[in-house]
């Protein structure tokens, strides 16, 4: 077998060739599978800094929400009526409640101290939107029965989706304290209500 040597113009051929071949291999096997991948992450990334946007805002609403309420000088509205006045206070409260997604209510026992009568509620709703929360909130504070909203707290249930990121889905879980107060003048009755104990007078000076 004659071997033969390249011309010149077979030469730069070749070596082209080769170039070309180095050139659609790093195109292939490097530059076009990083590109695709950082164009992903870029994708990505939109929506996570969209997301975190948006819980900013969240937080900022909730914050402003939380603060006002707390804030909020305790003026004496709504009627203070003769004890035992459960059966409105409920009916109220249910009405406020019933844009929540879902909520419960525990009772303490009325107690008495001197002629004022305090009924303690605890609650906890869901709520799909701030918006709602607000509404709820302010309708419990503007009863028609004298009451004071304390000890309001809001967080938000978080579910993930299938790529890591955070859904659209969410609720938010809101747990606040409601007291309701009453009077004993014009009371028909006491029964159920718990009385605290006060020492007289007498009783104090035998302690001295």
């Amino acid at each position: 077998m004659m071997n033969r040597k390249f011309t010149a113009r077979e030469a730069w051929l070749l070596l082209l060739l080769s170039v070309m071949l180095l050139a659609l291999f790093y195109y292939l096997a490097l530059y076009r599978p990083v590109n695709l991948e950082v164009e992903r992450c870029a994708a990505l990334q939109v929506p996570v800094e969209e997301d975190l946007e948006l819980q900013m805002m969240k937080a900022a609403r909730k914050k402003k929400m939380v603060d006002e309420l707390e804030n909020a000088p305790e003026k004496q509205q709504g009627e203070l009526l003769p004890y035992n006045n459960i059966k409105n206070e409920i009916t109220d409260l249910y009405e406020a409640l019933s844009p929540a997604a879902t909520y419960n209510l525990s009772f303490s026992e009325a107690v008495a101290s001197g002629n004022i009568v305090r009924r303690d509620i605890s609650i906890s709703f869901q709520a799909d939107t701030y918006q709602k929360v607000r509404s709820i909130l302010e309708q419990m504070h503007s009863s028609p029965y004298r009451c004071i909203l304390k000890d309001l707290s809001i967080s938000v249930n978080k579910s993930r989706g299938e790529a890591g990121g955070m859904s659209a889905a969410e609720l938010i879980n809101v747990n606040v304290n409601i007291t309701f107060y009453e009077t004993l003048v014009g009371a028909e009755n006491t029964n159920g209500l718990v009385f605290e104990k006060q020492e007289s007078k007498s009783e104090n000076e035998g302690q001295e």
